[in-house]
């Protein structure tokens, strides 16, 4: 079994490699529903993202009251691992969980089936063909550069020097491989830099380490627009931050008006309108220290011609997760 050594506080975690471990390292073939639901749960209350805004400005208001439950589930829980515990009813990982959040177990079960059926069913093809370009690119780095050369580009700020790999992580702490090896596995929405997610073995089973599958901004757009109305779909041209901007200039507002009426913050309100600007949608006056947006009439007649093909987007009703056995 991999057990980190204890009695040391740092800034990173640094995993030991022996030549065993080296030649032990995988990369995942799948792409999980319970570790992608694992890392969307914590996107929900992380620090804004501009790759996952749109998917947040699109999933968010459909979990209606289930939002702050699901919030809680995500600052809490520690590993995919535990939420798949959770999802099968488990008796220590259920109990841990209502204890932390007060919520009876089925109630935790349903809301987590409901996420699922707003937040990723509807995405899943783009999700897992995101995935796997992702860890076919690690793979392909594996083959032509070897281990070391793979260790040394991870993606999520990690850094090699060997025999030991420091990963980001306010925990700190020393985990030896002790020859079992590590698999690495990617997911979409574990896209926060400064802390890696590192699931133990057992037994003689791998540690796992999952990486980020990096998604640019310009990137998403395409990929949450396309199962969220179509091509005529407003969110699917610009973004569903954006379309949520455009929308709210009904009259003249400023950049704090429109965070606060697209839900967003001020500094992603202004990111927002530089973009709808460079695109010719938005004109922007400054007035003393306040900047004021109005739409163009190319604006206008974007939002006339395709307003309202965005998909009402509510929760589904409550079936079981789809999480296979490990």
């Amino acid at each position: 079994m991999v057990m980190p050594e204890t009695g040391r506080r740092a800034t990173s975690q640094h995993l030991h490699f022996t030549f065993d471990d080296l030649l032990k390292v995988r990369i995942g073939d799948e792409v999980l529903p319970h570790v992608e639901t694992y890392f969307a749960l914590r996107s929900l209350s992380a620090p804004p993202n501009a790759a996952l805004s749109d998917w947040r400005a699109l999933v968010r208001p459909g979990l209606g009251p289930l939002l702050g439950l699901l919030k809680q589930l995500g600052q809490w829980l520690p590993s995919p691992s535990a939420l798949m515990g959770l999802t099968l009813g488990g008796a220590h990982e259920t109990r841990a969980a209502q204890l932390r959040t007060g919520a009876p177990g089925e109630q935790l079960r349903e809301a987590l089936n409901a996420f699922w059926q707003v937040g990723l069913e509807p995405y899943w093809r783009q999700i897992t063909a995101h995935v796997r370009r992702c860890q076919q690119e690690l793979r392909e780095r594996l083959a032509h550069g070897g281990v070391e050369d793979l260790l040394s580009h991870l993606p999520g700020g990690s850094s090699w020097q060997q025999p030991v790999l420091r990963l980001p992580d306010e925990r700190g702490g020393e985990v030896r491989l002790s020859g079992h090896g590590l698999r690495l596995a990617s997911s979409l929405f574990h896209q926060q830099r400064g802390r890696r997610v590192l699931e133990l073995g057992h037994g003689r089973g791998q540690a796992t380490l999952y990486l980020p599958a990096p998604l640019s901004e310009e990137d998403a757009p395409t990929l949450w627009g396309a199962a969220a109305g179509g091509e005529r779909s407003l969110a699917a041209l610009i973004g569903a931050g954006r379309a949520r901007v455009l929308q709210a200039l009904t009259e003249p507002r400023t950049t704090g008006e429109l965070a606060q009426l697209a839900g967003i913050s001020g500094p992603g309100a202004s990111q927002h309108t530089a973009v709808l600007r460079k695109a010719g949608l938005i004109t922007t006056r400054r007035e003393r220290n306040m900047a004021w947006h109005e739409l163009t009439p190319l604006g206008r007649a974007m939002l006339t011609n395709l307003e309202g093909g965005a998909a009402d987007r509510r929760p589904a009703t409550v079936s079981l997760l789809p999480v296979p056995a490990c």
